[in-house]
């Protein structure tokens, strides 16, 4: 969980940085820029959802009904939906072109969300990962957005607190990260079982639900919750991890899944004990191949080469948490509970700091997401048969 902590952005943004910035944007893009989403409080307490463009055009800012988490971008229709934090109940439908709430989805009876979701290649489903707190069972509830987003089933994520899930390069698999950890909503947020956690990155048919793989960390890792993940420009995952283990031990917090094992990534020793096992969010950049990894705990976005699988460098951000692909290959607009907004390429390590309209009183909560580009050329990853449970 993030702070709310009140500080000033980073930096002084002159105008004609910023005014470069939006030119490299339109360059690349043909227009000021894309859009980006977040959700933030503001300093009353009060919720809300914001698009903004990098150039600081403010598109939209709307209240939710209680903290917002991720979202999910249905580009087909310009619409966006937005994620209740766990264990909220409601996700919100929005339009971002016109900078309005279309309507409100409500988890049934004896489920609620985990703040992520994903769109179909058709963009006429949603998925949305769930829990069906009675049994503990991690759920993928599925919704017709053609028809209102009624529900229209679920399938089973095959494992223990299900939390972002992806679409594959081929259209056809959703990669469910399954953080382990279980809850209950009359227990709030509190971890119920973390003795006895497993992890596990699994993918599961569109179509049917079935178990078409699953990968797991060796064993005495197995307190290491799998939690966030995005694609890297050949299919593989990049994945960022939170530890519920001893204060002590000294754990990775990134890896790389190619569909036949998981591959994990280790910074040096200070920046490692400073991650404070947590990753709050992962993006990859345009060119598909650079890794952010935040750790809001410890003021730190780090960096990696996905190519090489390893550590390239961090930059500062008190309370960092949100992450998304900048204009260029190696950039990344970074989001703080401060209310910072900053660009950063990662390996220069240079930071520019913008200053979005009306937001320089928000505190962002944990993810920033960009509107959909074409994505680099994907080739889908081998998936490995069902490991035994």
């Amino acid at each position: 969980m993030i702070h709310v902590d009140r500080r000033a952005l980073l930096g002084a943004a002159g105008g004609g940085l910023l005014a470069s910035l939006a030119l490299r944007w339109a360059e690349v893009r043909g227009d000021a820029g894309p859009l980006y989403v977040a959700c933030h409080a503001d300093p009353e307490g009060r919720h809300f959802v914001a698009g903004f463009q990098t150039d600081g055009q403010l598109r939209f800012d709307l209240a939710l009904p209680d903290r917002g988490h991720a979202m999910a971008f249905r580009e087909r229709a310009a619409e966006v939906v937005v994620f209740a934090r766990r264990p909220g109940r409601f996700a919100v439908v929005i339009d971002y072109e016109e900078g309005v709430a279309l309507r409100r989805i409500d988890a049934p009876e004896g489920r609620h969300f985990y703040g992520h979701g994903a769109f179909s290649p058709d963009g006429r489903t949603l998925f949305a990962t769930e829990n069906d707190y009675a049994s503990g069972d991690g759920m993928v509830g599925i919704y017709d957005a053609t028809d209102g987003y009624r529900r229209i089933g679920e399938h089973r994520s095959h494992g223990i607190g299900p939390h972002e899930l992806v679409l594959m390069p081929d259209g056809r698999t959703l990669a469910v990260a399954n953080g382990g950890i279980r809850t209950h909503p009359d227990h709030d947020r509190a971890k119920l079982n973390l003795d006895t956690m497993t992890p596990s990155l699994v993918f599961t048919d569109l179509a049917d639900g079935g178990l078409q793989g699953e990968l797991r960390l060796p064993e005495p890792l197995h307190q290491l919750s799998i939690r966030h993940l995005a694609l890297l420009a050949d299919g593989r995952i990049a994945i960022a991890m939170q530890y519920e283990g001893g204060k002590r031990d000294r754990v990775p917090l990134v890896a790389i899944a190619d569909g036949r094992g998981i591959a994990t990534l280790s910074a040096p020793e200070p920046v490692q004990r400073r991650m404070r096992h947590y990753g709050g969010s992962v993006a990859v950049d345009p060119s598909g191949r650079m890794i952010a990894v935040s750790a809001p705990r410890g003021g730190l976005v780090t960096f990696w080469d996905g190519v090489e699988r390893r550590y390239v460098g961090a930059a500062d951000l008190e309370d960092g948490c949100g992450v998304a692909p900048g204009g260029q290959a190696d950039r990344f607009l970074l989001t703080s509970g401060g209310g910072d907004v900053v660009e950063a390429d990662a390996r220069s390590g240079e930071t520019i700091a913008l200053r979005p309209q009306r937001l320089d009183q928000a505190s962002f909560d944990n993810h920033l997401r960009v509107t959909p580009t074409p994505e680099p050329s994907s080739k889908p990853i081998v998936i490995s048969s069902p490991q035994p449970r």
